[in-house]
């Protein structure tokens, strides 16, 4: 480790320059690249997601001792505004559209060196580095710089459509539930203290705000799986998503916020965290219903004004919306398959016919689909035909066994030497 010293003014001229020059390079390749709006859309995606998860990795190494930040203007937590909006613009934009075909580890390793051998050990009094700063170091750099620019290339590359939508959940997840109640707290009072809240508020709040992210994340998975897109209109859906947790509300994610911010709230005794449910429903008025208008129902003239007129925006129906049947195919000579199917009959399972064959795989396929589930996949497919509270447990079930059949495919793809889904 090489240690120096550099003059205090200096140092505290870097801050700005570590802000300042990202921006500034941001415009700068922003205009170059105008004319490529798959580049700049998978930019500011890698931006949105450095937002969340750099503020939230930073938190965790301060936490644990890695490093800690002087100074007492434009902080939050303890973590310098303009250093980690810097951060967020260099380690998306700015090195994404300066190198957009060098694979990530290339651009961020000469970084990491740089930072264990020349400069971090050096930053005092900006930067205080404890005992375990380079681990700290590494760990910054696998959750928030890396993943933050492959993002920013499968956008611009169209693949990936499901790892992309998760870093984008992932990155919101932090920036929605994480920074937004610590700015709201910064402005408001309050602060998180974990360790005073008591085990009744816990016991109490977890599961709740459990389901309500179960709420948000399944309706990104069906966005993907059902609609070829992301929830963010810039990659949004090439079909209309009328299936699973949207067959009973129109809003899932908005409501998913609003409910959260109000548990979290609860949980750490903060009024001000609670009213930020208030956003969503502004942003549901503002917004989602303008984007509605002016978007889905040009798009989908067809379907979207029936399915409006039938599923609500803000309450969820017991009973689900069905368009047209799905079909459930399964072997009668199964045991298993034969309780599935009772279960489902007698649970008045609505627009879900049952097709019996024999020596058949347990598989569903809804109409105009490209694609069937098969296995506890289309055991959990069919539960959203019965009623809200089984729609959750199926989400719950998909969670899962959509992710590793992905996998699985992403594996086999590999093992023949052929090239992960070129396309979304």
């Amino acid at each position: 480790m090489i240690d120096f010293d550099i003059p205090i003014g200096w140092i505290w001229l870097l801050r700005w320059v570590l802000f300042l020059g990202p921006l500034l390079a941001t415009i700068v390749l922003g205009w170059l690249n105008r004319a490529n709006r798959a580049a700049l859309v998978g930019s500011f995606f890698a931006f949105l997601y450095g937002v969340g998860t750099i503020f939230m990795t930073h938190q965790i190494a301060i936490y644990f001792g890695a490093w800690s930040y002087g100074g007492e203007t434009l902080m939050l937590m303890g973590f310098p505004v303009d250093i980690w909006l810097g951060g967020a613009l260099l380690f998306g934009p700015v090195l994404y559209l300066m190198f957009p075909k060098t694979a990530p580890i290339y651009l961020t390793l000469p970084i990491i060196i740089g930072l264990h051998g020349l400069v971090f050990s050096s930053l005092e009094p900006l930067v205080f580095a404890g005992k375990g700063w380079f681990p700290g170091v590494i760990f910054v750099f696998a959750i928030a710089h890396i993943p933050a620019l492959y993002l920013a290339r499968w956008t611009r590359e169209d693949r990936l459509l499901p790892l992309r939508a998760a870093l984008l959940a992932f990155g919101f997840g932090f920036l929605a539930f994480v920074v937004l109640p610590s700015v709201v707290m910064t402005a408001m009072g309050g602060s998180w203290n974990l360790s005073d809240i008591p085990i009744w508020k816990l016991a109490a709040g977890l599961p709740v705000l459990g389901v309500c992210f179960l709420l948000g994340v399944t309706a990104v998975q069906m966005f993907v799986v059902h609609g070829d897109g992301t929830p963010i209109p810039l990659d949004n859906t090439k079909r209309l998503v009328r299936t699973g947790i949207y067959a009973y509300l129109v809003n899932p994610m908005q409501l998913c916020s609003a409910a959260a911010w109000i548990v979290i709230g609860f949980i750490i005794g903060n009024i001000w965290v609670a009213s930020a449910a208030l956003m969503a429903w502004v942003f549901v008025v503002g917004m989602v219903r303008w984007h509605h208008r002016h978007d889905l129902l040009v798009r989908f003239p067809d379907g979207w004004p029936t399915y409006r007129a039938n599923v609500s925006e803000w309450r969820p129906r017991w009973r689900p919306w069905i368009a047209a049947p799905a079909r459930l195919t399964y072997d009668p000579g199964r045991t298993n398959h034969q309780k599935l199917v009772t279960f489902l009959t007698s649970q008045d399972a609505r627009g879900l016919d049952f097709i019996a064959e024999d020596n058949a795989k347990l598989s569903y396929r809804e109409p105009d689909e490209h694609q069937s589930f098969t296995g506890l996949s289309a055991a959990a497919k069919a539960f959203n035909h019965i009623n809200f509270f089984w729609c959750l447990v199926g989400a719950g079930l998909l969670m899962l066994t959509l992710p590793l059949g992905y996998m699985r495919h992403i594996k086999t793809h590999l093992r023949e030497g052929g090239h992960v889904e070129t396309t979304r």
